[in-house]
């Protein structure tokens, strides 16, 4: 597997990641999207892998946090909207992606 893979309408790799008025950190994403032909627009959501390890203890990183996602195609901002069994941050996308859309 190379460094950072472009999926079908997605990207996996490292990214920098900002929450709030903190440094970027960089960490492991795995972002994926979607057209919507019900609500006619496209959606993105994915997973942020070791934030809080990067970001420490006393980051808020709850549910409706935003965060700006920096991928090697640009950046983005996003909402966290919950926290895995492995605990990655999963991500709903608020604005059009970082990544080329398929």
């Amino acid at each position: 597997m190379n460094e950072h893979e472009e999926e079908e309408g997605g990207y996996r790799g490292p990214a920098d990641v900002v929450v709030g008025d903190r440094p970027a950190v960089t960490v492991q994403v795995q972002l994926a999207g979607n057209f919507e032909p019900i609500s006619g627009r496209y959606v993105w959501h994915g997973r942020v892998r070791t934030l809080t390890d990067a970001l420490g203890v006393t980051a808020d990183l709850s549910a409706g946090t935003e965060l700006q996602i920096t991928s090697p195609e640009g950046t983005a901002t996003a909402r966290i909207t919950g926290v895995d069994l492995w605990g990655s941050h999963l991500v709903d996308g608020v604005t059009p992606p970082p990544f080329s859309r398929v």
